[in-house]
């Protein structure tokens, strides 16, 4: 006998077979996951899910493209640029645990319409805001959205998927979201070099602005597809919501395989005893979750694991410091090389990086070199679009190495060999970048960082 009704604990019933019951019909939600085959729906699942996984990239990503052209009406020091681009890395350290707490009750789909919505109009606002200090609040509020609802997508997806098409859908659905690192600098590449001012009631929008009004569109967008993603069979389940979760899995079943819903093959699903009906108290929960957080943490600080652990965070740690830096940095930096002043460079040899990047040795700092207070004066940058146009094609090297990386190390030698080899290039590439000197090999070796970098974050 299959049951799935309730019992007067507020429990599910225990399921109990017998010999004499076949189960015709009843299945767990593994197995119905696999009877729904794959299809149409997992691949306008995908689409409708992309735009929430790259909202949370937009955010962390579009800041290093108007630095250069915002440096005068943000009043941007050096300081203050390193800051706003890593405020949004910092809300998300300090937050994306506590997403955790809150998804069983809310949900990941809900989660995805409420992040979309705050973070819509936290990006439209950021068009029109003259102060440092209110760019900041925005960029760490985005942050935290960025490390909650949008990190959670993948998550989202493998819960329509059998564990038998998990692995081929996880490889191409991330290569379709890591292609967002690759329009922010696109978007830059076509808009910021442009020296236009629009005036909408008596504001003045230069092209940066317009450059973050055009990448908002992309969280409007998210907002509208996340409102219509249905919640996992998963979810639904663990809300004791089991007839909901059967009629989802029979239109995944009919869009996938064109056949009429009511031949979908199961019609019970089975449910693990004693399954909540409903969500226990969000305290309550919590504080077992927190118990158990720090038992785990203890265990992976002890002797068996604490060699292993240290070194994985070190590797770890160095592939995120140099992928992230780099590739933030790179556009910024290249614009102040493209600026650098080789009429008024007067000694018998080239001029380093660091040199380079003094901004007295800059084409705008000309006029400004016998200020008294040079150090807090603006520099209006000559932005060269090919600036971005590199950017734009570095990022899409280090998408489509990391892809072909991923599908190359099908054992676990071959990803020690390639991790072995692209950290030992970018560290070569990186002592080689401060002493090249020349712009070209400063760009090739930055790339070199870049890609190496994104190929490490493979799971060993």
């Amino acid at each position: 006998m299959v049951t799935n009704g309730s019992s007067g604990n507020g429990k599910i019933s225990t399921i109990n077979v017998e010999p004499d019951d076949p189960l015709d019909g009843a299945a767990d939600i593994e197995r119905a996951l696999t009877e729904t085959g794959y299809g149409k729906f997992n691949v306008f699942l995908l689409v409708a899910a992309l735009p929430v996984a790259w909202a949370g990239i937009f955010d962390t990503t579009t800041t290093a493209f108007f630095l250069a052209s915002a440096e005068c009406e943000l009043d941007l020091t050096f300081i203050r640029k390193g800051v706003l681009v890593s405020i949004p890395f910092i809300a998300m350290t300090l937050t994306s645990f506590l997403w955790d707490h809150v998804t069983p009750y809310v949900g990941k789909r809900n989660l995805f319409v409420l992040g979309l919505l705050a973070d819509s109009i936290l990006n439209i606002f950021s068009t029109s805001v003259d102060s440092y200090y209110v760019m900041l609040l925005i960029k760490f509020l985005s942050g935290i959205l960025a490390g909650g609802p949008f990190s959670m997508v993948a998550a989202y997806l493998s819960e329509f998927h059998a564990t038998k098409y998990k692995a081929n859908f996880t490889r191409w659905g991330g290569f379709a979201m890591n292609v967002a690192i690759v329009f922010p600098a696109i978007i830059a590449f076509l808009i910021t070099p442009l020296t236009f001012v629009v005036n909408v009631f008596d504001r003045r929008y230069s092209a940066w602005r317009v450059y973050l009004l055009l990448c908002s569109i992309v969280h409007v967008v998210g907002l509208v597809t996340a409102s219509t993603l249905p919640q996992s069979p998963k979810f639904l389940l663990e809300i004791g919501k089991p007839n909901e979760a059967l009629k989802l899995l029979g239109k995944m079943y009919c869009i996938n395989l064109g056949k009429p819903a009511d031949t979908f093959p199961i019609k019970r699903l089975l449910i693990w005893k004693d399954l909540p009906l409903s969500q226990p108290s969000l305290f309550k929960a919590n504080a077992d979750k927190l118990r158990l957080a720090c038992y785990n943490t203890k265990l992976l600080f002890s002797s068996p694991y604490l060699h292993a652990v240290a070194f994985l965070n070190f590797l770890q740690f160095g592939s995120m410091l140099g992928f992230h830096t780099m590739r933030l940095w790179v556009p910024h930096m290249f614009i102040i090389l493209n600026n650098f002043d080789n009429e008024r460079w007067n000694k018998d040899r080239a001029p380093t990086m660091c040199e380079m990047l003094d901004r007295r040795n800059t084409i705008p700092a000309r006029d400004y070199l016998d200020c008294p207070g040079f150090d807090s004066i603006c520099i209006q940058w000559t932005i060269r679009a090919t600036v971005y146009q590199n950017s734009a094609i570095i990022a899409s090297s280090a998408v489509v190495f990391s892809f072909l990386a991923g599908i190359i190390t099908t054992t676990k030698f071959r990803r020690k060999l390639i991790m072995a080899a692209a950290f030992f290039l970018s560290v070569v590439s990186s002592f080689g970048m401060n002493w090249a000197q020349s712009a070209p090999y400063m760009l090739t070796l930055a790339s070199a960082i870049i890609v190496t970098m994104r190929i490490t974050d493979l799971p060993v």
